[in-house]
């Protein structure tokens, strides 16, 4: 089965090595890689350059937005799966062969766990998604983790472009609320970086797409509002106690902001 790995980048000459090392130890004989650059200046190119062997197509580009860098990645993509690692993740050890051997032949959406670490964190430490159905009131899945047939996003469609943070959940609720097969495995298949778009603009645009995605779906704008101002109390509320040294030993639990 042939697997295409997606890589955005732009100015991603820190961390692109380490993704780009991670997919090269897979060692997958049918591996399509892809890199969507948005115009990067900081050397990102070179690293894309030297790495020819392993990539197999890339473009450089400005773009607009992360949810574009998507799809044009999977227009690029002539792979039975798709999955997307950001160049400050990376693919866990084994983890296209896993996908390769436990996948089922009318699963539409392949998912896992991930490692997560990164600089704010003592120690990395294991996420497993939630429930499927928790989507309709926040990202219960785990991006990185997730692989996609070609065929559900020819049938499903692919990232709206007027997200910019939540693009993900809204598309893994559509295809849920329109009866696309998930199926989950009990494995690590991503390692998360911590620190990424998402959690730096978590309150300024993350809840707020979010509240739009549920309301898209059947909740009501009452109930939705209610949540967005929990999520945001929430937010503060653990801010203001990691920015205590107490809060500084807590960082090696779990700290993942959901949209």
């Amino acid at each position: 089965m042939k697997i295409s790995i997606i890589t955005i980048t732009y100015n991603s000459a820190s961390y692109l090595p380490d993704t780009i090392s991670s997919i090269r130890a897979q060692s997958y004989p049918d591996l399509e890689f892809i890199v969507v650059d948005g115009g990067s200046t900081d050397g990102t190119l070179d690293i894309i350059k030297s790495n020819a062997d392993i990539i197999s197509n890339w473009v450089s580009e400005p773009d607009n937005g992360i949810s574009d860098a998507f799809n044009k990645g999977i227009r690029m993509a002539t792979g039975d799966v798709i999955g997307i690692i950001n160049s400050d993740d990376m693919l866990a050890a084994n983890a296209l062969f896993t996908i390769n051997e436990r996948i089922e032949d009318d699963t539409d959406v392949f998912y896992g766990n991930v490692e997560n670490f990164g600089d704010d964190i003592d120690k990395t430490y294991v996420t497993k998604p939630g429930e499927l159905s928790g989507l309709y009131v926040s990202m219960t899945l785990i991006h990185p983790a997730v692989f996609v047939r070609k065929s559900a996003y020819d049938k499903y469609g692919v990232f709206n472009l007027d997200y910019k943070c939540c693009m993900d959940r809204d598309l893994l609720l559509r295809m849920y609320s329109n009866g696309a097969k998930f199926q989950y495995v009990d494995e690590t298949l991503a390692r998360y970086r911590h620190g990424g778009i998402n959690q730096r603009t978590y309150v300024t645009t993350t809840v707020v797409e979010g509240e739009k995605i549920s309301i898209e779906y059947g909740m009501s704008k009452p109930k939705a509002k209610l949540i967005t101002a929990k999520k945001r109390l929430r937010f503060t509320l653990r801010s203001m106690v990691l920015n205590t040294s107490i809060g500084r030993k807590l960082r090696a639990r779990k700290y993942k902001s959901q949209g």
